[in-house]
């Protein structure tokens, strides 16, 4: 039952958590917001830099084929990570018969479609809207909509066998490590105490910080009986998208992967409850939500900085250099030369060049560049629509550890293979 007219009391519950005081604070006082100001100010200046780097073309190619990626690192915080080249397999169908295999490929497809659905759901941020509890349903919905009937079966801490409903608030109990989230019939008070709390977050340094902090309190609530953490950074690296913050060039889902001691390490201290009168006004500790937002803003900042790396001109022409070079000594591409270097990178810039061109751009003979670019479409670092048409850039994943190294290193491991 949900006590609509009145509060709920200790008589009322046997969970610890049921009455939505007990969530605050939502956002740092005042002067804590003023000092994460300029780290949110450093996020938001060098994610523009980033999307001004001189290869558009590159960076519309990145945002799909670093959608399998993200949905990699988000599943392996879960434990149920695929292998990478499962998973491009999965996008062409390609399932396992492994039926726990089949499962984890299903829930990385999943996640990709779900990524890709909200960015172009949510094309701009509006706090107003985006901090709804219906935005939060939408995402687990549309996430769990796409697996079978049997991935949504689940057994739970009494050993009984229950079942997932796409964008259901649950209605159980539950314990998440040492937390216990709020009382099951709250959860609709909690979500909408939750999206009070930022949805006045319009813009700038403030939208970014209540973005984070917002990922910590959705995660704390624990709305859904599963799914809540992949729901979790969904909406939070959507809203970094609405934002303009990502362009599709980094996302923290690898970030909270390649940290996942830490990320943990930190939800849980802002979990806690006040340390005392110098932690905040809140139930739970103001302390622990700030060192939350402050380790968050430090790792997307990580991943702008790495992807800016990825991104030079110079720096990316070299790397194709490299690859050009370790791929020639290879029998079935011995035709490739280094020379197609530059006019690979260019191809980062435009959409498409005519073969004569793109040939004329090596400055080799005329039968050496032919077969140089017959080798060049066998490796798949180029494609065309038509037999004779336009060459386009492409980036398949078993290249990716010449082109963005260390960007996924256990691709970089499963196409080496």
């Amino acid at each position: 039952m949900i006590f609509a007219n009145k509060a709920m009391t200790p008589a009322d519950s046997k969970y610890p958590y049921y009455a939505v005081h007990q969530m605050h604070p939502m956002l740092p006082s005042a002067l804590k917001m003023d000092a994460l100001r300029p780290l949110a100010a450093d996020v938001i200046g060098q994610a523009k830099d980033l999307a001004a780097h001189g290869m558009p073309h590159l960076r519309a190619l990145l945002r799909e084929a670093l959608r399998p990626m993200n949905s990699y690192y988000t599943n392996k915080i879960e434990g149920q990570h695929t292998e990478p080249l499962l998973i491009e397999r999965a996008l062409h169908e390609d399932f396992s018969a492994k039926p726990g295999e089949a499962h984890k490929q299903r829930i990385a497809v999943a996640h990709i479609g779900t990524e890709r659905w909200g960015e172009d759901t949510f094309p701009a941020f509006d706090s107003a809207s985006f901090f709804e509890g219906s935005v939060v349903q939408s995402i687990h919905r549309h996430l769990h909509n796409q697996l079978s009937a049997q991935d949504l079966l689940q057994t739970g801490d009494d050993g009984k066998e229950e079942k997932i409903t796409p964008g259901a608030w649950r209605d159980k109990g539950v314990k998440v490590g040492a937390h216990i989230p709020p009382d099951p019939a709250t959860v609709p008070r909690f979500m909408e105490e939750w999206t009070s709390g930022y949805r006045y977050a319009r813009a700038g340094e403030t939208a970014v910080i209540a973005l984070t902090a917002a990922h910590h309190r959705l995660a704390w609530i624990h709305p859904f009986l599963d799914g809540n953490g992949r729901t979790a950074r969904l909406h939070t690296h959507i809203g970094l998208s609405a934002l303009g913050l990502t362009q599709g060039l980094w996302s923290p889902m690898r970030g909270f992967a390649r940290e996942q001691a830490a990320y943990y390490q930190y939800l849980i201290a802002a979990d806690q409850r006040r340390k005392g009168d110098y932690d905040g006004r809140g139930v739970l500790s103001e302390s622990g939500l700030v060192e939350f937002i402050d380790f968050c803003m430090n790792l997307y900042l990580d991943q702008i900085g790495f992807m800016d790396g990825m991104l030079q001109m110079q720096a990316f022409e070299a790397r194709l250099a490299q690859m050009l070079a370790a791929e020639a000594t290879k029998a079935d591409t011995r035709f490739l030369r280094v020379e197609a270097a530059q006019p690979l990178a260019y191809l980062g810039s435009v959409a498409s060049i005519d073969r004569t061109r793109f040939k004329a751009m090596m400055g080799l003979a005329s039968r050496t560049a032919d077969r140089a670019l017959a080798d060049l479409f066998k490796l798949g670092i180029v494609s065309s629509k038509t037999p004779k048409g336009p060459i386009e850039l492409a980036l398949p994943l078993k290249l990716f550890r010449y082109l963005f190294p260390r960007l996924w290193p256990e691709a970089e491991v499963d196409t080496a293979r």
